[in-house]
């Protein structure tokens, strides 16, 4: 992985940023860490990009604190003018009218970032899957019964169950292959994707493909950074840079206009 060493990660100001999965609800999220990146994005992106799956299901009493304050922080950067938040829809977002008005931006299915040196499609990749493409039914099945294995199970039992199963249903190389495919006929050189939970960086013919991965994995949690005229998969927390964990464990959500009011739903 080739890193720019004349500004270190306190000073460095990335041109895009794209996470993915954060699965906020699910039990196995990693809500504090998801937190601590957040404030120190946008702090250090001129764009965010959150591709797909800021839920895991639109049972929102299913939210902790921790996942509130994270949706607190990207809601109340949302409006700034110097920092541009974008929200890729994916599989397990649900309607757009609920969730764009829960995080307050714009929803798109799919999402171009170009600055004149870099042209990065950007799209949640579930279209490319045909387990949920075709059997809807079969995917809502695993995904109630998930929730009762995160549940009660140990976290660590829960995400080799979760891992297993995105390496069997997702068929991650299909989708890579068919997203590199797909953003080679739209004439990118770049394409990065969520939903398959599995980060890597991969060339097909030309095509250089990312995956973002998930934030309900064990740490470090991975993310995509446009940096001039590179894109590469970073981890969090960075190895030069870490935020004081006391001050993060005191940034609880505080009650009034700025905490969303979400709806009970399922």
């Amino acid at each position: 992985m080739s890193v720019n060493t004349a500004t270190s990660p306190e000073n460095r100001i990335y041109d895009c940023i794209v996470i993915s999965d954060l699965h906020l609800g699910s039990a196995v999220c990693q809500a504090r860490l998801l937190e601590e990146f957040l404030i120190w994005a946008f702090g250090h992106c001129r764009t965010l990009v959150i591709n797909g799956d800021i839920f895991d299901d639109l049972n929102f009493k299913r939210l902790s604190k921790r996942h509130f304050a994270c949706l607190k922080e990207i809601r109340r950067n949302s409006d700034r003018a110097d920092v541009r938040v974008v929200w890729v829809r994916g599989n397990h977002d649900g309607p757009a009218e609920i969730v764009s008005h829960i995080v307050g931006v714009d929803i798109h299915d799919e999402y171009v970032f170009d600055d004149g040196r870099i042209r990065l499609l950007i799209l949640h990749g579930d279209q490319f899957d045909t387990i949920v493409s075709d059997y809807p039914w079969l995917t809502d099945l695993a995904c109630g019964a998930f929730y009762y294995i995160q549940k009660w199970m140990p976290h660590q039992a829960a995400r080799w169950i979760r891992r297993l199963t995105k390496k069997f249903q997702r068929n991650s190389q299909l989708i890579e292959h068919r997203a590199a495919e797909y953003a080679r006929g739209r004439g990118f050189r770049f394409v990065t994707c969520g939903h398959t939970h599995l980060p890597l960086t991969a060339e097909h013919d030309g095509v250089v493909y990312i995956n973002s991965g998930t934030w309900t994995e064990t740490p470090p949690c991975p993310f995509v950074v446009v940096d001039g005229d590179e894109i590469r998969l970073e981890f969090w927390p960075l190895p030069a840079f870490v935020l004081d964990p006391e001050s993060i464990e005191r940034s609880e959500p505080t009650p009034g206009p700025t905490a969303p009011v979400l709806p009970a739903l399922g």
